[in-house]
């Protein structure tokens, strides 16, 4: 599910307003195209009269910042939005529910029925009536929403696209099923195993009619949306009298109606790709120009969102997190790191033999082994284990070891401070790839091992208990560790850092409703940790040297927003002061601050920045400078040496001289890194990008900048929904954005070219 292009109609009524501000909204929130469209019928409504409606509506929508296109047509209203949607391949038509009359008519007489029956594609019905919805723009809110399952496929799906809605917006789902109490726990429970991690889903067991006891339930708990599937009402000569039609004319807030029906291969054009019933499955399957289809399992890999076609790159993207696969399921822009499954993947029916598509079967383990040239990768985080992935990937058929401190399979650390620290995720979630992977792919592990020393000049490396590891190649991917300063009563119980899984589970043991924490550091482990321990009921203070959130990397315009949205969440600053010290019996109490102040606590998360780990680095000669200095292919100074991830400062033909940690980072330069070791490298210039989820907002940031002369703001800090360019020299350095992701990544380019901001892009 992806709403990348949403149809609103005007009519210039209060109504139709309601529904343009609600459909501005969701364009702004989901970075999609925004269609305005207006139907002119002399003598109801001349021809002028609509291009002034038109007008006034485009100026609204670009006053929230949203670039629209209109459309203007002669016609009755519902057939020229119908028409205009599926012409211009629009996903989402938006409807104010003006008219709509009683569910037990044959007849269709508004146009909100209209759309509702016949539309091409999803259908919100706006509640105009709503209390509050008749003032400014970009008020409307989704915090909750009640979809119903009976276990059906049309069921299933709705109740998808209300998951992942509520993932993109922040909102929360309660889950009803109706009818008998011991089938329901078996239909919730199948239900709620395919939605994604980190959505927060309430579930219900109800006895009546459908229709009315959802609508009931919606009221009951002032949902803001009610989500159905359209199975019953598609076609206008269907019988009215069908859940969703009910549902749609009674329920006493908004309505999303999901097209469920009549979505199969079949309908696929060459050369394009759909989320559609193959096989008894919905897969995601594309059809080449011969008509040949290339099935994959629809579930994105980082968060299990269903991808969805985008036509225009022709990629498969996820419309939760961003990440992007390539037709046959590669992965191209993260933070997904593994490729969507093949349909034959994993278990279930396959697709019919005449519909299945060579070639996309999981590729079969390499051989064993046969190169004398052994690589040896120091560091099994996500540097290192992305580089061992990259070498088999790459063709190398040599022995490959990879040594890691932790004894865990390798694993990645954004869930540390976010899902997995709120329980929402297992550890296994975390895994760069299954256990299995590894012995598969002949590549050995040496967990739970320390290398005390590199040599590089007999090319080998000693480990802890006396083992010498020769190499032939050799990569650094030691990453960092969290900073430790000399502060009195440091070593007291209850005062955690956030590096690792061990570290995330004592954290997550010491979280419970009312219980006192104090986070030092408002940088971005400091802010994601203090949403999640507020998601979890914690009171919490945060104690940072600076007069906003990270105001060091984004300054006090951006970083004042994130310190609002904290405040409405309810945690509590002191800036302009730092930690001094901790008291406590047998184990913290207080922090105490260098300004005089004392904080009572139950425990304490130190978020005070982290330091590359380069002292065997160092010991061995190479050139160090915060970070192992490594050229544009991860060369380090020393022979048969690479580096990369959080421990390498390298070489980027935009930024100069860089050291970054952040996770698409240490997923691309470990991969570059293998490139290079096997003569297949290319000068690293990755424009630098990572996000971070904090209650219901999405930030996501791209590039590299320590100053700047100018910040360039579009859209509004007030609304909470911007990008921010970072200007220094006339260039942009780096942007950030404030729920509007979509338009971050458009702004790479620019960033990666180096080219002068003009005028008239400010």
């Amino acid at each position: 599910m992806g709403y990348r292009t949403i149809l609103v109609g005007t009519d210039g009524s209060p109504t139709a307003n309601v529904a343009q501000r609600a459909a501005v909204g969701l364009a702004r929130d989901l970075g999609a195209r925004l269609v305005l469209a207006c139907a002119y019928d002399p003598p109801r409504i001349m021809k002028p009269m609509a291009e002034a409606f038109l007008e006034y509506a485009e100026g609204m929508a670009r006053r929230e910042g949203i670039e629209v296109e209109a459309v203007l047509d002669r016609g009755e209203p519902a057939e020229v939005l119908a028409f205009s949607a599926e012409r211009m391949g629009v996903d989402l038509i938006v409807v104010g529910n003006r008219g709509m009359g009683s569910p037990s008519r044959f007849r269709l007489g508004s146009v909100p029925e209209r759309v509702a029956h016949t539309a091409p594609c999803d259908v919100l019905i706006v509640d105009t009536t709503r209390e509050g919805e008749v003032g400014g723009p970009g008020e409307r809110e989704y915090d909750l929403f009640v979809a119903g399952t009976d276990g059906s496929g049309t069921a299933t799906e709705a109740c998808r696209v209300a998951f992942e809605l509520a993932m993109q917006v922040g909102a929360r789902v309660l889950l009803a099923y109706v009818g008998d109490p011991l089938v329901g726990a078996i239909r919730l429970e199948e239900t709620l195993a395919g939605k994604p991690r980190g959505v927060r889903v309430a579930t219900r067991s109800l006895v009546g009619d459908p229709a009315a006891e959802i609508v009931r339930l919606a009221a009951d708990e002032r949902a803001d949306l009610v989500v159905v599937g359209n199975k019953g009402m598609s076609g206008a000569r269907r019988f009215l009298g069908s859940v969703p039609n009910k549902v749609a004319h009674q329920s006493p807030t908004d309505v999303l109606i999901v097209r469920t029906a009549d979505r199969s291969a079949a309908d696929l054009q060459p050369g394009h790709g759909g989320i559609v019933e193959l096989g008894g499955r919905r897969l995601a399957v594309f059809k080449g120009e011969d008509g040949a289809l290339v099935a994959l399992d629809p579930k994105c890999t980082h968060m299990g969102c269903t991808v969805d076609w985008n036509q225009t790159e022709r990629t498969w993207d996820c419309p939760c997190h961003g990440s992007r696969f390539a037709v046959d399921g590669a992965v191209i822009q993260g933070p997904a790191k593994r490729s969507l499954e093949p349909a034959d993947g994993r278990p279930g029916p396959a697709p019919a033999e005449e519909e299945r598509v060579p070639a996309t079967a999981e590729p079969a383990p390499p051989p064993a082994p046969r190169s004398a040239e052994r690589i040896v990768v120091v560091g099994a985080g996500l540097t290192g284990a992305s580089a061992a992935v990259a070498l088999r990937e790459e063709g190398f058929d040599g022995p490959v070891l990879l040594i890691g401190a932790e004894p865990l399979y390798p694993y990645e650390r954004p869930p540390l401070s976010k899902a997995f620290l709120r329980g929402e995720a297992s550890a296994d979630d975390a895994l760069v790839q299954p256990p299995s992977y590894w012995k598969d792919h002949a590549i050995d592990l040496m967990l739970g091992a320390t290398v005390l020393s590199i040599d590089p000049a007999g090319r080998r490396v000693a480990v802890g208990g006396g083992e010498e590891v020769p190499y032939d190649k050799l990569l650094l991917a030691t990453g960092a560790r969290n900073r430790r300063f000399p502060i009195p009563g440091l070593d007291l119980p209850g005062i955690h850092g956030l590096r690792t899984l061990e570290d995330a589970a004592r954290i997550r043991a010491e979280m419970a409703p009312g219980r006192r924490a104090v986070v030092a550091g408002a940088g971005f482990i400091g802010s994601e940790v203090a949403a999640s321990l507020r998601a979890r009921g914690v009171e919490v203070t945060v104690i940072d040297g600076g007069s906003v959130p990270l105001e060091r990397v984004l300054g006090p315009e951006v970083g004042g927003v994130l310190a609002g949205i904290h405040r409405d969440h309810g945690v509590e600053f002191v800036f302009g002061d730092r930690v001094a010290g901790f008291e406590g019996d047998g184990r913290v109490e207080r922090v105490l601050t260098a300004g005089g102040g004392s904080l009572s606590c139950d425990f304490v998360i130190m978020g005070v920045g982290v330091q590359p780990n380069v002292e065997e680095a160092q010991a061995a000669g190479l050139d160090v400078d915060n970070g192992v200095l490594v050229d544009e292919l991860c060369r380090t100074s020393a022979e048969g040496i690479w580096a990369a991830g959080d421990v390498a400062n390298h070489q980027h033909p935009v930024f100069g001289r860089v050291r970054t940690e952040h996770w698409q980072n240490a997923i691309r330069h470990g991969r570059a890194a293998a490139r290079a070791m096997v003569g297949k490298g290319s000068p690293y210039d990755e424009v630098h990008w990572f996000w971070s989820d904090q209650y219901d907002q999405n930030l996501q940031y791209a590039g590299f900048h320590t100053g700047w002369d100018d910040l360039v703001i579009r859209g509004s800090l007030e609304e909470r929904s911007f990008l921010a360019f970072y200007v220094q020299g006339g260039k942009v350095r780096a942007a950030v954005a404030l729920n509007r992701g979509q338009e971050l990544r458009e702004a790479m380019d620019l960033i990666g070219s180096g080219a002068p901001l003009q005028a008239a892009e400010r």
